[in-house]
């Protein structure tokens, strides 16, 4: 197990970590395996080129490996450089030296009878570097993009990933990469260090931090029995399923009960691809370009400012009041007073809106009350924001992905909404609103489908669309047939040519303009980082 696996999200299927925890399990259920286009942990490609500089070659099996995206190359080369650079700053005197070998902390069960004992390693993901006496190790983590205080977004180490790291680097052994994926390491013993330091460095500006572990084995051990071995415990033991997006590289996606399945849902009947999660907004950036879709795909570092523009801001900021609203005890319907009181200057959650802004977001707010949902939902039955909804279309072999702004009960049916807000007053370019907004198109074929449970015949797909002048509430049934086809055929326009693409290609045009990941693209010209990249 890497020291990844110490760590969790919200979000995570425990089942899923607890696979990953056993990387020779076969599932009954077998897949045929299909390799992705292109290598889908871009990090791994900044280890290579580190691997070239320090050892000569990569350490990675050539036949394992996967051609990188020409936009991963380019950040790839970036990110080696602004690590080595950082290197020169930890340690510039240059006293400890790569080690090529792998850190690794094994141990075996006693065989009883004839049977075989069974092989627990914790193995450490990140550079690994030693004093020439090894009295001091020092495992360097790599992070996308910065680790400057106030840039490192929103995801910190795990304590517990941490510690492990930690402890595997103070007891752990050293070892090639086995030969075939799964198998045990061939671990030799290493001298015992006196100093164990965890440090992490920013691959997009070469940034440090203070180390995230600097103490002795013993303090190492420590760290490890209190704050990750119960974590792995509980990993290794996991029986709990949790569908999300990591059933597309699940070995037992096959077979498990909790992932839906709805099959032909994008009408591809294809299933040779390698299996990916794919969501809306995929689907979006995919028909704006391919190669942004493929570079946000594997979390290349982007540029926040182009990301959460202040429409985007102002828009997610209206969300997440309505959201808290929305979510008080008791229920019960919004009002125009529930706006924000501070019109001019306002913020919830991380979003903070100030002058015209915070003006026109506040007066949407006001505007929602005509429409509150709350005003029609059920009483006794719970609004549901943001949760994740995870299918298996199993003739495209694709995992969808989807979080409903709202999903409620109205008549014992499933409801599903859709929250939007403009500055516009009126309606513009004339689109189906199932074209303008592809998850209305796929909340209606998921209800006609009967995905979602609930009275089909009187469940309802609602967007709601803020304005100045007040809000437009359009219905849509699933049980109109044309509707459905309309929706069905905006899925499948989307989807298709996702799905066959193999090459990510740049798309240049006036898009690239508001590009988040222009710097990376093969298609554009080298320029400096924006400081807000993340």
């Amino acid at each position: 197990m890497f020291t990844g696996g110490a760590k969790e999200g919200d979000e995570d299927c425990p089942t899923l970590r607890a696979v990953k925890a056993r990387p020779r399990l076969r599932p009954t259920h077998r897949t045929p395996y299909k390799p992705a286009d292109y290598e889908p942990f871009a990090l791994a490609a900044v280890m290579r080129r580190l691997d070239t500089v320090e050892f000569g070659r990569p350490r990675d099996d050539p036949a394992r490996v996967r051609p990188s995206h020409p936009g991963l190359e380019r950040y790839a080369e970036h990110a080696a450089a602004q690590y080595l650079d950082a290197v020169k700053s930890l340690d510039p005197r240059g006293e400890l030296l790569p080690d090529p070998q792998y850190w690794v902390k094994q141990s075996r069960t006693a065989a009883e009878g004839q049977g075989t004992s069974t092989v627990y390693e914790l193995r450490v993901w990140g550079r690994c570097y030693a004093s020439r006496d090894r009295a001091v190790c020092e495992l360097r983590l790599l992070r996308f993009g910065s680790v400057q205080p106030g840039r490192r977004g929103p995801a910190e180490r795990d304590p517990a990933e941490v510690a492990m790291a930690a402890y595997v680097a103070a007891h752990g052994g050293r070892a090639p990469e086995p030969t075939r994926w799964g198998d045990a390491h061939d671990v030799h013993s290493a001298v015992t260090p006196q100093r164990v330091r965890v440090v992490e460095i920013g691959c997009l500006d070469g940034s440090v931090r203070p180390p995230l572990f600097d103490g002795t084995p013993q303090e190492a051990e420590a760290a490890y029995h209190k704050l990750a071995a119960p974590r792995l415990r509980a990993t290794v033991d996991a029986v709990d399923r949790r569908p999300g997006p990591g059933c597309a590289t699940c070995k037992l996606a096959a077979s498990c009960p909790d992932l839906a399945r709805t099959p032909g849902i994008l009408q591809i009947a294809d299933g040779a691809r390698p299996r990916r999660t794919l969501s809306v907004t995929d689907l979006r950036r995919h028909a704006n370009c391919p190669a942004q879709e493929h570079l946000r795909r594997i979390h290349l570092p982007y540029d926040k400012d182009v990301e959460h523009d202040h429409h985007v801001v102002r828009g997610h900021a209206v969300h997440a009041w309505l959201q808290h609203l929305h979510a008080r005890t008791p229920q019960r319907p919004c009002t125009p007073d529930d706006a924000p009181a501070d019109r001019s200057d306002w913020a919830v959650d991380d979003w903070h809106l100030t002058g015209d802004d915070a003006e026109l977001g506040a007066r949407l707010i006001a505007r929602h009350a005509a429409v509150c949902p709350l005003r029609h939902a059920d009483p006794d039955a719970a609004l549901v924001a943001e949760r994740l909804l995870t299918f298996h279309d199993t003739q495209a072999d694709v995992v969808l992905v989807a979080k409903p702004d709202l999903l409620y009960r109205s008549g014992g049916s499933v409801v599903w909404r859709e929250v939007k807000s403009t500055k516009y007053r009126t309606p513009r370019g004339g689109k189906d609103i199932l074209e303008l907004y592809p998850q209305a198109a796929l909340a209606v074929v998921l209800l006609a489908d009967g995905a979602l449970g609930g009275d089909v015949r009187r469940s309802r797909v609602e967007v709601e669309i803020l304005r100045p002048t007040g809000p437009d509430l359009e219905l849509v049934s699933p049980r109109q047939a044309d509707r459905v086809a309309t929706a069905r055929q905006v899925l499948h326009d989307l989807a298709a040519p996702w799905h066959a693409d193999r090459t990510s290609a740049p798309n240049p045009g006036t898009q690239c303009a508001r590009c988040e990941v222009s710097r990376w693209c093969p298609a554009a010209p080298s320029s400096s980082a924006s400081s807000s990249l993340q």
